[in-house]
């Protein structure tokens, strides 16, 4: 594959997970999708500039996937956004190295568990609902495009799947009204026991995936030519990037190690992969202003499968501490409180007290 091709393909390789969330928060937390388009094509622009490596923009999953399942406002999403930000700028005070490395490991793996199966509950609940008014052609068309793009970025490695994604947004751009609907102008209420549920488990995973793992990621795959990618210049990014998009209804936003690893796997060799889909993010805001659209009407079959195929991989990422039989308990009451409750604030305080337990436990029988 030639380089320059290689470059843009994988500049779409995390297309995957970004455009069917940016579809979800704007159906399901009433977000303005130009709005996230826009605020996505500049702070991948921002961040490839500064990094000077492919750098991924990926929603603040915890965030937006806990949003999506339980209903949250775009508002109190936002008012999240802004807590992760403010956390993020505080920690440059700290050596965060020493605050992430006391945070567990299964704590991490637990919410990334429960993050997982909220998606596919989410993914199979949309695919009822597609197939309670099924059209058939479409529906056909869809799952044999995403069967060959699965099937090419098994063989080839080639990431398909996000290019497929984009299409897909742009279908969805398409086909939304392009009358203006009117904005209402009461102030919805914030209930804070919301944002702190939303806030919390980001925190946890920033602080470690987001952070510490980009770091060491990027210095892997590109060593002297990541310079710029240190730990307090992550931080500085996600903080006030984070504070600055949620007083505008932007994207909230992280970076993360999975996403570095999905651009390089998908052929990205170079910062103007974020040039790429910068680009490509700024188009779809300015065709939404141009033609006056004003929804984003993603195909639902396909969002429910994406969903599907992104929770399938969150999922996974449990597996280093399922792999020890003390940490399954630990895992299990996390995945199981996640996926009944839709809220990862008890997922995680379920799992702090189910370990607390365990510990104690096992103390107790090494002392006899």
């Amino acid at each position: 594959m030639a380089k320059p091709f290689g470059n843009a393909l994988g500049a779409f390789a995390d297309g995957a997970i970004l455009f069917p969330l940016i579809a979800a928060l704007t159906n399901r937390s009433g977000f303005s999708s130009t709005a996230l388009f826009a605020s996505t094509g500049i702070i991948y622009v921002l961040s490839g500039l500064w990094f000077r490596v492919p750098m991924p923009v990926q929603p603040l999953k915890a965030i937006a996937i806990a949003a999506v399942v339980s209903g949250a406002s775009c508002l109190e999403v936002r008012w999240a956004g802004a807590v992760l930000g403010l956390f993020c700028v505080v920690l440059l005070l700290f050596k965060v190295d020493r605050f992430a490395d006391r945070v567990p490991s299964y704590l991490i793996h637990g919410i990334q568990a429960g993050l997982g199966l909220m998606l596919l509950r989410r993914a199979f609940e949309g695919g009822l609902e597609t197939f309670a008014h099924p059209d058939l052609v479409q529906s056909f068309f869809i799952l044999g495009a995403c069967a060959v793009a699965g099937l090419l970025s098994h063989l080839f490695g080639l990431s398909l799947l996000g290019l497929l994604a984009a299409g897909g947004t742009i279908v969805g751009i398409s086909l939304s009204p392009s009358e203006a609907t009117g904005l209402s102008s009461a102030i919805p209420a914030v209930r804070w026991d919301f944002v702190l549920a939303l806030a919390l488990p980001q925190v946890v995973l920033t602080s470690a995936n987001s952070v510490l793992a980009t770091h060491d990621v990027a210095q892997r795959y590109f060593g002297e030519k990541a310079s710029q990618v240190t730990i307090s210049g992550l931080l500085a990014s996600i903080g006030f990037g984070n504070l600055a998009v949620s007083a505008v209804g932007g994207l909230p936003f992280c970076h993360g190690s999975g996403g570095v690893t999905a651009h390089v796997r998908g052929g990205s060799y170079h910062w103007s992969s974020n040039l790429i889909i910068g680009a490509f993010c700024l188009m779809l805001a300015g065709a939404q202003i141009v033609w006056g659209k004003t929804l984003l009407n993603y195909p639902p079959l396909l969002l429910g499968i994406l969903l599907g195929v992104v929770g399938y991989h969150h999922l996974k990422l449990a597996a280093p501490s399922w792999r020890i039989p003390a940490m399954r308990p630990t895992l299990i009451v996390m995945g199981t409180v996640a996926l009944m409750s839709q809220n990862l604030l008890w997922s995680l305080a379920f799992g702090i007290m189910t370990a607390s337990v365990s510990d104690f436990l096992f103390s107790k029988r090494a002392a006899l």
